[in-house]
C-alpha cells in the first residue's frame, strides 16, 4: 500500500498554532503561492513533486488551445443546508426534523480547462456542482454564483452542459440518433438538417464513438454499447450546443481505468479549446490526475485547497505535510484529510483559514473586466410544433422498440380477447344463461380492459429521471414531453389494442350484431383504458417506485371495482360509503355497456323461443341502471371524460411540480 510522510503529533499541534498566523498568498488567476517556506523544505521529498510540475508544464506546452471565447464561473460565500430528519433514542417512530449545513463558507473560480472537485465521500462535491449548475434547490442555499462576473440569467441552462453521475439516455435509441435527438430539438431553427448531421458526426469523431455509432445505448432487455462508450455518449448529448461550461459529476464513476482515463482524455481535449470543464472525481489515478488544471479540495464542506494543480504538493508542504516520492498525489491529499479529521479538526481548520480566497473585490470592479456582450441575454426561440414532432417521434420509436411495451400489449390484448371469446362463445338470449352471462362477460371485459392498463405505470417511471435532466437542460417544455408521452401511449399501447379486443370479442361473444352498437362497445373499451392510463399517469408521476404505485392503482381499482354496482347492491351499502360509486369508473363503463347490450333485447325460455317473459329493460331497472332516453347512456361516457381530463390536468400538474433541481 502506498504511504506518505506525515509530521508528528507535536509538530503537528505547533502547525495547528502557527497558521493562524499565516497570510497565504495569492496568483492573479485566483491560484497559490508556488513558494514554499524554507522550514518545511526537503529536497528528496519535493524531487517528485518538481517532476510532477514538469509533466504537467510539457503536457500544457503541446497542446493548442483556444481561450476565445472562454468563460469564468465564481461562487461567493456559498452556504448551503438541508432538512436532516434524526431518530429519537427512546422512541425510534418519533423523528425530529433539523438543518444539517452540507457546505460551509465557500468562494472561488473556474476559468477554462480542467476544474477538479476533490474530496472524499461526503465532502460536498456534488452538492456545489448542483449549485454551480444552477441544479439546487434555494431553500437553504446563500451566497451568490457569477458568471463571468455576471449573475446566472434564465438562459443560463442553454449555455451550459450537464453530465449527471448516473448514465441518463434513452437506451431503445442508436448513440446517433440519441445524438441527433439532442440535435434537433436543441440547435436553433437556423441550422439546417445537414449542418446538425454533420455536427453530430464531427463529436462523434471527438468522441471515439465511430465504431459504435448505429449501436443502440441498450435496456434489459436490448444488448447494446460498452459502460465507456455510453459515458462518452451521455457527454456528446451535451456537446450539441458546444456548451462554454460543462458540468460533469462523477465521469469516471463505474468505469475501468483504462476506460475512465480515456473519458478524461477526452474532456482534456474538450478543454484545450477554451471549454471550461467543471467536475466531481472521487479518487482519480495519477494518469488522470496530471490532466488537471485547477483544484478544489473539499473536507466535509469545507474547502482545504484552491489552485493550479501543479501547486498542491507544494500548499501542503507548506503545511507540514510530504508527500512521498511514488505516491499518487490524490491518494495522498485525501488520506491527509482523513487523518486529519480523525486527529483534530483544529489543525483542518487552520489549514482552511489559510486557503481561502478573499473575494470581497467590488462586483462592478469585476465586471469592467469582462466584455459587454448579450450572450446571456439572448433568447433562444424554438418552436414548439417542430420541438413536439422530434420529442413525439422519439417516444413513439421507444414504445415501438421496446418489446415489453407495445409489442407485448398487442399479443397479451390478442390472447386476452381470444379468451374471453371462448368462455363466453356464442351466449344466447335465454333466461337462464343470457342474463348471467352477459353481465358476467360485460363485467370480466372492463375490468380486464382497465387493468391491462398497469402497464403505463413502469415506463413513465423509468423516463422519470430522463424527463427531469432533459427538462433542466432546456432540450424541451414539460407539455411538450406530457403531449409526446401521452399521444405515444394511446396509439400503440390503447387504441390499436382495444380495436383488436374489441373485434375479437364482440363477434365471438354474440353481443346483439349492430353497427352503432358495436361502434359504442368499441369506444367504451378505448375510452376505459384510456382512464387507465389517465390514473397510472397520475400515480407514476407522484410516486417514483414501481412496486409502491402498483399497489396503489390496484388499491385504487379495486375500490371502484367493489362500487360499479355488479358485485353488491349499493343501496345495501353504508350510507357514509355510497358517495365512492360517483368516483368508479368500472360503474360507468359497466353501466355504458349495459345500456348498449340488454336496451331492446328479449330473453325468451330454453325450450321455447317464442315465448319472451322477460326484456333487459327489467335486467337494467332491477340493477338500477337509467335507461330511458340517450343521455342515460351517453351521461356515463361523460363522467368517463371527465375523469380522464381530471387525472390528466394532475398528472399535468405534478410534472410541472416535479424538482427540476435537486
Amino acid at each position: 500500500m502506498e504511504t506518505h510522510k506525515l509530521v508528528d503529533d507535536e509538530e503537528k499541534r505547533n502547525i495547528g498554532l502557527s497558521l493562524f498566523r499565516q497570510v497565504g498568498s495569492v496568483h492573479d488567476n485566483i491560484a497559490f503561492d508556488e513558494s514554499i517556506p524554507s522550514d518545511v523544505s526537503n529536497n528528496e521529498n519535493i524531487s517528485f513533486s518538481n517532476n510532477y510540475n514538469n509533466q504537467i508544464s510539457n503536457l500544457n506546452l503541446n497542446t493548442n488551445r483556444t481561450n476565445s471565447q472562454s468563460i469564468s464561473i465564481s461562487f461567493h460565500e456559498l452556504n448551503y443546508e438541508i432538512d436532516h430528519i434524526k431518530e429519537r433514542k427512546l422512541f425510534s417512530y418519533c423523528k425530529l426534523k433539523s438543518r444539517k449545513q452540507i457546505l460551509f463558507n465557500l468562494s472561488g473560480s473556474f476559468s477554462s480547462g480542467m476544474n477538479a472537485i476533490l474530496g472524499p465521500s461526503g465532502s460536498g462535491k456534488s452538492s456545489l456542482l448542483d449549485i454551480l449548475a444552477d441544479r439546487k434547490d434555494k431553500n437553504g442555499l446563500s451566497g451568490y454564483v457569477l458568471v463571468s462576473g455576471k449573475p446566472r440569467s434564465k438562459t443560463f441552462k442553454y449555455l451550459i452542459g450537464y453530465v449527471v453521475q448516473e448514465d441518463i439516455i434513452n437506451g431503445t435509441l442508436s448513440v446517433r440518433e440519441n445524438l441527433m435527438f439532442s440535435a434537433n430539438v436543441r440547435l436553433p431553427r437556423s441550422k439546417t438538417i445537414n449542418e446538425r448531421i454533420e455536427l453530430v458526426n464531427q463529436i462523434i469523431r471527438d468522441l471515439c464513438l465511430e465504431t459504435c455509432a448505429d449501436t443502440r445505448i441498450g435496456t434489459h432487455f436490448i444488448r447494446g454499447v460498452s459502460g465507456g462508450e455510453k459515458r462518452r455518449a451521455c457527454i456528446g448529448m451535451e456537446l450539441i450546443l458546444s456548451p462554454s461550461i460543462l458540468f460533469l459529476d462523477e465521469p469516471t464513476s463505474g468505469l475501468d481505468a483504462s476506460t475512465a482515463e480515456n473519458v478524461m482524455k477526452c474532456l482534456y481535449n474538450l478543454s484545450r479549446r477554451g471549454c471550461t470543464i467543471i467536475f466531481s472525481i472521487h479518487q482519480p489515478r495519477y494518469s488522470i490526475f496530471k490532466l488537471f488544471d485547477t483544484i478544489l479540495l473539499l473536507s466535509s464542506g469545507r474547502k482545504v485547497y484552491l489552485g493550479p494543480s501543479t501547486n498542491i504538493l507544494s500548499y501542503f508542504a507548506s503545511i507540514g505535510f510530504i508527500c512521498e516520492e511514488h505516491d499518487n498525489p490524490a491518494d495522498f491529499v485525501l488520506d491527509v484529510i482523513i487523518q486529519c479529521n480523525n486527529y483534530s479538526s483544529t489543525l483542518l481548520e487552520s489549514a482552511c483559514s489559510q486557503s481561502i480566497i478573499n473575494f470581497n473585490d467590488d462586483i462592478s470592479k469585476m465586471n469592467e473586466n469582462q466584455n459587454d456582450n448579450n450572450i446571456f441575454d439572448e433568447f433562444i426561440y424554438r418552436s414548439r410544433i417542430n420541438e413536439l414532432y422530434y420529442v413525439s417521434i422519439r417516444t413513439f420509436r421507444n414504445t415501438i422498440r421496446d418489446p415489453a411495451m407495445a409489442t407485448s400489449q398487442i399479443i397479451v390484448a390478442t390472447l386476452l380477447a381470444i379468451l374471453t371469446g371462448l368462455v363466453f362463445n356464442r351466449m344466447e338470449a335465454t333466461i337462464e344463461t343470457g342474463v348471467q352471462n352477459r353481465l358476467g362477460a360485460i363485467f370480466f371485459i372492463i375490468v380486464n380492459q382497465i387493468y391491462s392498463t398497469t402497464t403505463a405505470l413502469e415506463p413513465l417511471i423509468q423516463e422519470r429521471a430522463l424527463f427531469i435532466h432533459e427538462n433542466a437542460s432546456g432540450y424541451y417544455r414539460v407539455s411538450t414531453f406530457f403531449i409526446a408521452k401521452l399521444f405515444s401511449d394511446l396509439l400503440p399501447m390503447r387504441f390499436i389494442p382495444s380495436i383488436i379486443f374489441s373485434l375479437i370479442t364482440y363477434f365471438m361473444t354474440g353481443f346483439q350484431i349492430s353497427t352503432n352498437q358495436f361502434f359504442i362497445y368499441l369506444l367504451t373499451i378505448f375510452i376505459s383504458t384510456v382512464f387507465g392510463s389517465a390514473i397510472c399517469f397520475f400515480v407514476a408521476s407522484v410516486i417514483p417506485i414501481f412496486v409502491v404505485s402498483l399497489i396503489v392503482i390496484v388499491f385504487l381499482f379495486v375500490v371502484m371495482m367493489v362500487f360499479s354496482g355488479f358485485l353488491i347492491d349499493l343501496k345495501s351499502v353504508f350510507s357514509f360509503l355510497q358517495w365512492l360509486q360517483w368516483f368508479s369508473a368500472f360503474r360507468y363503463a359497466t353501466n355504458l355497456l349495459t345500456i348498449n347490450e340488454f336496451r331492446n333485447l328479449k330473453f325468451c325460455l330454453t325450450n321455447n323461443t317464442q315465448i319472451c317473459p322477460l326484456t333487459g329493460e327489467e335486467i337494467l331497472i332491477q340493477h338500477h341502471i337509467p335507461y330511458n332516453n340517450n343521455w342515460d347512456m351517453w351521461k356515463n361516457l361523460l363522467a368517463l371524460l371527465i375523469m380522464i381530463i381530471t387525472f390528466l390536468f394532475m398528472t399535468f400538474i405534478q410534472l410541472l411540480r416535479m424538482k427540476k433541481v435537486k
